[in-house]
């Protein structure tokens, strides 16, 4: 499930207008088709399966499956609906230009190494390749100082964001994850004004184990 599933536009006019002649139920069972619709693409026309979603008995299902039915155009064995396809394409196409411009704002402030810049306030830069030890310079030493305000920067940042009683739950993703793709994650959160960002960020990262990146990268796929 991609980030643009955590919501779904409903033009209620719309809805209202193409639905005048549904019962109560039928409503309820529409509603439900559309919401797993919206999160696992189109369900399969199997009764099974609808009355599973609809949570219909089976009486109900076989009353209602005509009325239903006719809110979609079923192809190729799946329930399909135009209008849903059309807002999940959309949705997809706005999260990916938000996350771009996201990543291109922290690159421009950070002057980051990596196109997968976490554009939180105060997020680490994304990890560039360590200079050899010839060329470090009495500078370079100095500079750790400004490592330690950015440390500070993202500490201060991450709690103001979620609140200073996740410190200790911001500390296990760091020491899970690493700050880096922490930092990202919270970004992420912030960018697309997540409602339970615990639970969007904890989400990020599940998609990341999932997609079977380690601690260190950076891009967490939306």
């Amino acid at each position: 499930m991609s980030s643009a599933a955590a919501w779904m536009p409903l033009y209620v006019g719309d809805y209202l207008g193409d639905t005048q002649r549904l019962t109560t139920e039928q409503h309820g069972a529409y509603l439900l088709l559309m919401l797993d619709y919206w999160r696992n693409g189109p369900p399969p026309d199997d009764d099974g399966v609808l009355q599973q979603i609809t949570k219909l008995d089976r009486a109900a299902w076989r009353k209602h499956r005509p009325i239903l039915s006719g809110m979609f155009q079923i192809a190729d064995g799946a329930w399909n609906h135009k209008r849903i396809d059309r807002e999940m394409t959309d949705a997809r196409d706005n999260a990916k230009r938000r996350s771009e411009k996201a990543k291109a704002g922290a690159k421009a402030r950070w002057g980051q190494c990596s196109d997968d810049a976490p554009s939180m306030p105060g997020a680490l830069p994304v990890e560039c390749a360590p200079p050899s030890p010839s060329s470090v310079t009495f500078t370079d030493v100095k500079d750790n100082s400004a490592a330690i305000d950015e440390d500070k920067r993202f500490w201060d940042d991450a709690k103001a964001y979620l609140g200073k009683s996740k410190a200790s739950l911001i500390g296990q993703w760091v020491r899970d994850h690493g700050k880096t793709d922490t930092a990202s994650a919270i970004a992420a959160a912030q960018v697309e004004r997540a409602v339970n960002p615990v639970e969007f960020i904890q989400g990020r990262f599940r998609k990341l184990a999932t997609n079977g990146y380690g601690p260190g990268h950076s891009g967490i796929p939306l």
